[in-house]
């Protein structure tokens, strides 16, 4: 057992000094303090003691008194407490117990009886030490596992999880699906050391996360260079489409705020849709929450069909955001899979004058970073 710091209060110093000697001749590593009972609530408040032993010479509701400022304080509230009486009563050990007193010793003192109650309590104390120490760190991995979870699946499904052991697929009538990937992974993937390829994606992906956040939309999960986001699920949204259009246009003013300063050079091609969505947890050990329907696979070929530095947008999204955002018309595509479909590129919202289409790259001409746009990314 390491140094153990003992603490005695009282009201008589001569008592007080009295069993401090009598601790000290038991030669164990013990530091023994006294303090009179008026002085000792500054000292319980700022240091921490193994023990505090109570010498009582006084009415059941002072002892009571003496009981609840140790309690009470700021750093012994959990530190054992004696109590030395010269005449005990079985209602009076009853209303020290249930205040939160360890153990009670008779005076005068019998040296072995005193030795073995202090020794008890000291190893009590220690025990009491560990164990909050181990409650400490099992509540920090508790945290930093919650965090791990929460990049794997919602919030809300985790809720669902931890109360009733499973989730059970949902349909979600209003949702919107977002794709981006970024253009020529696979060529940059091939000439860049991989420790900077990862830094790269690391940072990317991690400033995308940070803009579903603030847009009220969720991260489904990441497919190499791919990022699929929804919003409108788990919790229904009615702004839903507004929301995910707005995920990626920051996502694309991000890169382009990014691309000024950063050696290596990122395009973003974004796809949208809305529709009915079914979301469902996928797995028994290892869990993962994912989406499905014709709206996901719809929001995916949007990616597919899009160029560089453009957001493309489904017919269902359009509806729903005809009156907040501009769009331009593009020709009917024939979607591998899902037939004619009409798309639309976004070029700018509809009670602003500035421009959030970028110039299309022509062949053997540089990309023209244009800079009407408002940075709102202050945060990255």
């Amino acid at each position: 057992m390491n140094t153990a710091n003992i603490l005695i209060i009282g009201n008589e110093i001569c008592n007080l000094e009295l069993l401090k000697h009598q601790l000290l001749e038991f030669d164990e590593e013990w530091l023994v303090s006294n303090k009179i009972y008026r002085n000792s609530k500054v000292e319980l408040n700022s240091t921490h003691h193994d023990l505090v032993i109570i010498d009582f010479d006084g009415s059941p509701q002072n002892l009571l008194e003496k009981i609840n400022l140790i309690k009470q304080s700021y750093k012994n509230f959990n530190t054992p407490i004696l109590v030395s009486f010269i005449e005990t009563n079985s209602k009076l050990i009853k209303a020290m117990l249930e205040a939160g007193a360890l153990d009670f010793i008779e005076k005068p003192f019998k040296p072995i009886e005193l030795f073995a109650r202090v020794r008890t309590a000291l190893i009590l104390s220690s025990t009491i030490e560990k164990l909050n120490k181990q409650a400490h760190i099992i509540n920090e991995s508790q945290n930093r596992l919650n965090e791990i979870l929460s990049g794997l699946l919602p919030k809300e499904i985790i809720e669902e999880l931890t109360v009733s052991g499973e989730s059970k697929p949902k349909k979600y009538r209003e949702a919107s699906v977002l794709f981006a990937d970024l253009v020529d992974f696979t060529k940059k993937s091939t000439s860049l050391h991989p420790k900077i390829l990862i830094d790269e994606l690391t940072q990317i992906f991690s400033a995308f996360d940070v803009i579903v956040q603030k847009n009220g939309c969720t991260r489904i999960k990441t497919m190499g260079d791919g990022y699929l986001a929804v919003s409108g699920i788990p919790t229904p949204n009615k702004d839903h489409a507004k929301n995910m259009i707005q995920v990626g246009i920051d996502m694309r003013e991000y890169l382009m705020f990014r691309n000024l300063n950063n050696p290596v050079q990122w395009d973003v091609k974004v796809g949208i849709n809305s529709g009915e969505v079914i979301g469902s947890v996928l797995g028994i050990n290892n869990f993962l929450f994912d989406v499905f329907g014709d709206t996901v696979n719809t929001a995916a070929r949007m990616e597919k069909t899009c160029a560089p530095n453009q957001i493309n947008i489904g017919m269902s999204t359009y509806l729903f955001t005809r009156d907040k955002f501009r769009y331009i018309e593009r020709l009917p595509n024939d979607v591998k899979g899902l037939g004619i479909k009409s798309m639309y590129y976004l070029k700018s919202s509809s009670n602003t004058n500035y421009i959030i289409q970028p110039e299309e790259k022509k062949e053997g001409e540089e990309t023209q970073q244009a800079l009407s746009f408002p940075m709102a990314l202050s945060f990255f």
